[in-house]
């Protein structure tokens, strides 16, 4: 009586659309003809709705959807820092392993890398300055130990423009190299002469003097 051929037992049934006489006399006791679609054998059951209906309906297909991306939050964003045109720039650390900070203020660039150089062999950090105007910046920050200047650099008063700076500034020491002797304006442990034109030891004994510093702590560079 189930859903089912009564020859062969596929469920793939439909009722027949044939109808006879006997089809006629059998709908009386509700037996209705239905013809298998495996087997193509015509055969009765009772009828009941669901017999009219296919057994295992075709399944609706899944759409299946990734989940959406959390919205992020407008607060958790956060703007990257603008940077103000009038912000001062910062100063390079100095390394701790140097010896003093050193002033090279020299408008020739081959002379000026010559020295900043040899300075740094002897664990000294270099500044190399080529414009006033970024020494007086330097000075500002007051982190200068010394001043190797060429007195040919500095404005018209020359020396004068030298000895002023030292007077501005008594905690720094200068080592001024020149043309002409300045031995008369020299004060000891605090601004020594160098004339020109001079070999590059004399240069370091200077300013190993000025910076107290004796020469056989580095014999080895």
């Amino acid at each position: 009586m189930g859903r089912a051929c009564a020859y062969c037992g596929s469920t793939e049934i439909r009722p027949s659309n044939r109808r006879n006489a006997l089809d006629i006399l059998l709908a009386c006791v509700f037996l209705a003809p239905f013809r298998c679609r495996v087997c193509r054998q015509r055969f009765y059951r009772m009828w009941r709705p669901s017999l009219s209906q296919p057994a295992d309906p075709p399944m609706a297909p899944v759409l299946v959807m990734r989940a959406p991306r959390g919205t992020p939050k407008v607060d958790a964003v956060q703007p990257p820092p603008v940077k103000s045109p009038f912000e001062e720039p910062k100063l390079q650390p100095v390394p701790s392993t140097s010896s003093g900070v050193i002033l090279i203020f020299e408008s020739d660039l081959s002379i000026r890398k010559l020295l900043g150089r040899l300075l740094e062999r002897r664990g000294y950090y270099a500044v190399e300055i080529a414009r006033a105007e970024d020494l007086a910046s330097e000075l500002a920050n007051s982190r200068a130990d010394l001043l190797v200047v060429d007195v040919s650099s500095t404005k018209a008063a020359g020396v004068q423009s030298v000895v002023a700076l030292a007077q501005a500034h008594p905690r720094l020491k200068i080592l001024a190299v020149s043309e002409q002797s300045l031995q008369e304006y020299e004060i000891p442990g605090r601004f020594l002469s160098l004339l020109k034109p001079f070999p590059l030891d004399s240069l370091v004994d200077c300013v190993d003097r000025l910076m107290e510093r004796s020469r056989s702590a580095y014999n080895g560079l």
